[in-house]
């Protein structure tokens, strides 16, 4: 019966950690859309210090690839500063850094809560 328990105890752990990596990349997707369309619209660009290339060069690979890592860098750290948000752009890192910083204990909490059943 313990063998039972343990293996269905795994799978379950399994599916947890499944279901919460789907959740965070539909976080860090759903903020690097966010980033693309303010930085497209002229509201809110995302500016690399290193490697500067803006919309008019024809770049649209970059746009994507500096939305995504900005996002995943501001989710699960403040960040390096090598990549600097402006205007509305702003706003949204410093809600997605919040969102970053109290996730992990919602997520502790809810386990602690599932792992008492």
């Amino acid at each position: 019966m313990s063998v039972l328990f343990k293996r269905g105890h795994r799978r379950k752990m399994f599916h947890y950690f499944i279901s919460l990596a789907l959740f965070y990349a539909n976080v860090v997707i759903t903020f690097a859309l966010i980033y693309i369309l303010l930085d497209i619209s002229g509201l809110g660009p995302i500016v690399d210090h290193y490697y500067n290339v803006t919309l008019e060069d024809g770049h649209w690979m970059d746009l994507i690839t500096r939305s995504l890592y900005f996002s995943v860098i501001t989710l699960f750290s403040v960040g390096y500063g090598d990549v600097t948000p402006f205007g509305w752009s702003r706003m949204v890192a410093i809600f997605q850094a919040m969102l970053g910083y109290i996730l992990p204990a919602v997520l502790v909490i809810q386990y602690m809560k599932v792992s008492d059943q």
